[in-house]
């Protein structure tokens, strides 16, 4: 899991995908990070499932509301997954045990836009749609 920090330009992240087999991003407010950060995390979705929540605490990740580099758009067009409702611990279990069962990107996905909505609204009562 990885933390999103304001200065945060991903150098903590090297080589992740060479030893982990996903990673969860717990990113600032609706699902964002630093401009600078959101190359680092495309090229990693590339390579691996990347997972991204809030660090907030609760609310979910938006879905299309703002469209500047680093946003929950632009990252989601560079290959990150939403996340939905879950906190970054709870995603992180689920994708923990997702890989565990052999799951690719496509099954971690879909995955979470099952659990991660509808997990989510159930203990919430937020609605994503």
């Amino acid at each position: 899991m990885h933390c999103v920090t304001l200065d945060d330009d991903g150098a903590q992240l090297a080589g992740l995908a060479e030893t982990y087999g996903g990673l969860v991003v717990a990113g600032f407010g609706v699902g964002h990070v630093p401009a600078s950060l959101a190359p680092v995390l495309g090229a990693l979705a590339a390579r691996i499932p990347v997972v991204l929540t809030s660090r907030t605490g609760s609310g979910p990740v938006l879905r299309h509301t703002y469209a500047g580099p680093g946003s929950e758009t632009d990252l989601q067009q560079r290959g990150l997954i939403n996340g939905g409702l879950l906190d970054p611990y709870k995603a992180r279990v689920l994708l923990r045990l997702l890989l565990a069962a052999g799951a690719g990107r496509d099954e971690v996905a879909a995955a979470f836009a099952e659990h991660g909505h509808t997990a989510g609204r159930l203990l919430t009562g937020w609605s994503t749609h």
